[in-house]
């Protein structure tokens, strides 16, 4: 079966197919794909539920101070307003699916924050640009997920 991916975004050293569109399908699903060390600061959303389900790579997931390194065929669930954060801790690119639900503020701040790739993208982009995070701080703000680190 063919990915219908819907579209492919580059944030913080992650290229992200967006499977879904929590417009249209009530959640968010992306296909992430994560180089070494990249990852998400400690967040919360007490909007949105977000799980991950690890396909390669090990990753290091802190929720609500609980410490844990997934790896392949692991899920980790966040509950809404859960504080938390992820790393990829491999030497290689680690995979993930990750699920928002509803999923709205996520996609949201990908598609602002991120470089649209081609869809289905599976090269690295060349140029991206440098990140403001004050400004990125306050997009997440705006969309109701706060950056706590």
């Amino acid at each position: 079966m063919e990915r219908q991916t819907k579209r492919t975004m580059y944030l913080m050293g992650m290229k992200m197919h967006f499977l879904t569109s929590s417009e249209s399908d009530g959640y968010f699903l992306c296909d992430a794909t994560l180089l070494p060390s990249a990852g998400a600061p400690q967040n919360r959303h007490p909007d949105d539920a977000e799980s991950f389900f690890v396909r390669e790579g090990t990753v290091e997931f802190t929720v609500d101070g609980v410490v844990t390194n997934a790896g392949p065929g692991e899920f980790v669930k966040v509950p809404k307003g859960g504080v938390h954060s992820f790393q990829n801790t491999s030497d290689s690119e680690a995979r993930m699916l990750i699920l928002n639900v509803p999923g709205a503020i996520h996609e949201n701040v990908f598609k602002i924050c991120g470089t649209d790739l081609e869809v289905g993208a599976d090269d690295w982009p060349t140029n991206s640009p440098e990140l403001d995070m004050e400004w990125v701080a306050k997009v997440c703000k705006d969309e109701g997920l706060e950056i706590l680190a």
